[in-house]
């Protein structure tokens, strides 16, 4: 894009409205939807369900259309998760938009251009860094995202909420508000709301009204560990699944009896919270039975089939138009927000704005499991692990299978039953898996006094992931001081949805204390389609990972949670981070695995790893310097 004095008149005016999610009719039910067209004005106009949530997707894909239709980026106008004219590419999940949307956008668009798509060694614009599309807008204030949008005649709600965690409506008494100007109480179930002109009058209102609601107990996180035990439900094999729940090979059993010595230790991690830095919000209007909701979610046609779910009619009938939301990290899949807001929309004559504040954030919206992971092991003589059995209680599947070469395991994921509200957070629970695997692996290294990145290059047999490894611990300076003094060094690997990375950190002081002095990532993802957006991802997600590993947990009593801001809730800071050096391995040859989620999955063990080798402490829950 070019550099206007005025950013937002440079923008044409469909591009402008595309943003903000208002384009034209629908097209009719029975059409396919479309993916890249040429238009009148001679620029491309291209759909897709993905979104752009800050991870860079939408100048990614803006790349390989670019790249097929043989046209500037600035001639490519794209439409993103508006289930009204896109195709339903899937939520924007699971680090999926890089191995499967660009080869869908990629083959349309050559499609449409007549010719073959383009070979990895004659790309011009894929695989070269490309500036963020609207990110100097972004960056200056004039980016719109989701909690910005406003239409005309709408009018603001305001939930009344529970002071505990779990509880049922028993009833409520709205005296106090039945006289206010311009305001509607809304009861539906266990929900209930109002609206009103503006919204300081909505919460004013909401907070008139006094409701009785019965509260259900619950556990302690320890007490929590211990029923999972008691009621988990054993996976069954099922090779199709996304995730399988079981992944086996040799005979475990027979693998753990012939090892010469055996390990076993349990691992935990406590629920965290998303916090991504824009709250919830939504706009719902209904027209003549049709429902269109403007919202900030990650799966555009998952929230449509909640919404139908939820007010029962056709999904023809709703139509989800994501405006950008301001960062999501897994946290905002599903329409909570977009029910409720429709839900007080229905009962007036006109469109209602919904915004969740940062205590309704940390409340009413779904967490990272809690999850408690057991692993038994054994070795060989020369110390090769020869028998594995992994067993991860409610934290989730992906993440199970290790990257390292052991001939008879059992990596399973026991399905629990929680009282917490649960769900996505990035990288899911390959998190945990990561941090129980690698703890695990590097007690094992000590146990038998061999080198730790030693040690898993000689029980790894994928050739990308040691050199990952070799590469770091050569821009590390691996093995070339001694841990001690307070000083510790650590390393965690893995191989994730395709991708071979590797961190080294190098940290100071006690639990109590604790520091990072430097990091060095290697990551492997196959071809780089934007090496510099590469780059800020792995930056981004080892950042990130700091949190959950060194500090970050919900805190509950016997009834309600009791972090409500973020006062309450440590996070990194920027005196938190330390010099990091990100080095990217790029195989053009290799088709491209997603980069937004499984670096997370190493700062967890890299410091747990570094912490124990200063120290001689082994920390086995997260986070660990609670």
């Amino acid at each position: 894009m070019g550099e206007p004095d005025n950013l937002m008149a440079d923008f044409k005016r469909r591009e402008f409205l595309s943003l903000l999610g208002a384009l034209p009719a629908l097209p009719p039910a029975t059409a396919r939807p479309v993916r890249v067209r040429l238009a009148e004005d001679g620029f491309y106009e291209a759909f897709t369900g993905k979104i752009e949530m800050g991870q860079g997707s939408r100048t990614l894909l803006t790349q390989a259309l670019a790249e097929e239709l043989r046209i500037p980026m600035n001639r490519i106008r794209l439409t993103m998760g508006d289930t009204g004219c896109v195709p339903d590419d899937g939520g924007t999940w699971a680090s999926l938009t890089t191995p499967e949307t660009v080869p869908a956008v990629r083959r349309d668009a050559a499609a449409l251009a007549g010719h073959e798509l383009t070979p990895p060694n004659q790309w011009n614009v894929l695989g070269t860094p490309a500036a963020p599309v609207f990110g100097r807008e972004a960056v200056t204030g004039a980016l719109r995202y989701c909690s910005d949008l406003r239409i005309d005649g709408m009018l603001h709600g305001c939930i009344v909420r529970p002071d505990a965690y779990r509880a049922t409506l028993e009833s409520y008494d709205d005296s106090a508000v039945r006289q206010m100007p311009g305001v509607k109480v809304v009861r539906e179930g266990n929900l209930i709301g109002v609206v009103a002109r503006d919204q300081q009058t909505a919460i004013r209102a909401a907070a008139r009204i006094r409701a009785t609601w019965r509260a259900e107990p619950l556990p302690t996180l320890d007490a929590l560990f211990r029923q999972f035990h008691q009621q988990a439900v054993a996976p069954v094999a099922d090779d199709q699944a996304r995730y399988p729940p079981l992944i086996r090979s040799g005979d475990v059993l027979a693998g753990l009896q012939a090892a010469v010595r055996h390990h076993r230790a349990a691992y935990t991690v406590a629920p965290i919270n998303h916090v991504a830095l824009e709250p919830r919000a939504a706009i719902a209007e209904w027209k003549q039975g049709a429902l269109t909701v403007w919202c900030g979610k990650q799966a555009p046609f998952l929230v449509r089939a909640e919404l139908a779910k939820a007010f029962g009619i056709p999904e023809a009938k709703v139509r989800v138009v994501v405006v950008m939301p301001g960062g999501a990290f897994g946290g905002k899949q599903h329409g909570e927000c977009e029910v409720e807001a429709a839900t007080l929309a229905r009962t007036v004559d006109a469109p209602v704005r919904l915004a969740w504040t940062r205590e309704e954030e940390f409340r009413i919206a779904y967490s990272r499991p809690a999850g408690l992971v057991e692993i038994e092991s054994g070795v060989d003589e020369a110390g090769r692990l020869t028998g594995w059995r992994f067993r991860n209680y409610n934290a989730g599947a992906p993440g199970l299978r290790p990257p390292y070469a052991i001939e008879h395991q059992s990596n399973e994921f026991w399905r629990c039953e929680s009282p917490f509200r649960q769900g996505s957070y990035r990288a899911l629970a390959a998190t945990a898996n990561n941090f129980a695997r690698e703890s695990h692996v590097d007690e094992w290294a000590n146990l038998l006094d061999r080198d730790p990145v030693e040690y898993r290059l000689a029980n790894l047999t994928d050739a990308r992931l040691k050199e990952v490894l070799e590469r770091g611990a050569t821009l590390f300076g691996w093995g070339r001081r001694k841990a001690g003094g307070g000083v510790g060094f650590g390393i965690a690997c893995n191989l994730e949805k395709a991708a071979r990375l590797a961190l080294f950190v190098e940290t100071e002081g006690s639990r109590a204390d604790l520091r990072l002095r430097r990091m060095v990532i290697v990551g492997d993802f196959g071809a780089a389609l934007n090496p510099d957006n590469l780059r800020n991802q792995m930056q981004g997600a080892v950042i990130q990972g700091l949190g959950g590993a060194l500090w970050e947990r919900l805190e509950f009593d016997s009834h309600a949670q009791l972090t409500r801001r973020l006062a309450q809730y440590r996070l990194p800071r920027f005196s938190d981070t330390a010099p990091l050096h990100v080095e990217l391995i790029d195989r053009r040859e290799v088709p491209p695995a997603g980069a937004g989620e499984s670096p997370i999955t190493l700062p967890a063990p890299a410091i747990a790893n570094a912490l124990f080798s200063a120290t001689g402490e082994r920390v086995r829950s997260l986070p660990l310097c609670a």
